[in-house]
């Protein structure tokens, strides 16, 4: 099912930025999204997974010469880490 880009703002318009902007790039209902987003950091690494979908949708937009949508993407990336940042496991220190 595809829809258009303007139908998945306006579905989106309640949830949280990332959810919105992978629903968005990944032409996701909403819903959908937000259960693949938290399927996704239940996992070990997924918010890994997360960033990187986040990342590539920023870039891949950026290529297409859309920069308002990928400077959009960026923020939700950066709302994602600012949200998990306290949840996420901090890299042991060396030794």
């Amino acid at each position: 099912m595809r829809l258009d880009p303007e139908r998945i703002k306006a579905l989106t318009a309640s949830t949280s930025s990332y959810v919105a902007a992978i629903a968005e790039s990944e032409e996701l209902l909403p819903m959908l999204a937000a259960a693949w987003t938290e399927m996704t950091l239940r996992q070990p690494k997924g918010h890994f997974t997360i960033r990187e979908v986040l990342e590539r949708a920023a870039e891949k937009a950026e290529r297409r010469g859309d920069l308002q949508t990928g400077e959009r993407y960026r923020k939700a990336l950066r709302d994602f880490e600012a949200s998990f940042a306290q949840s996420t496991p901090e890299a042991a220190p060396a030794e």
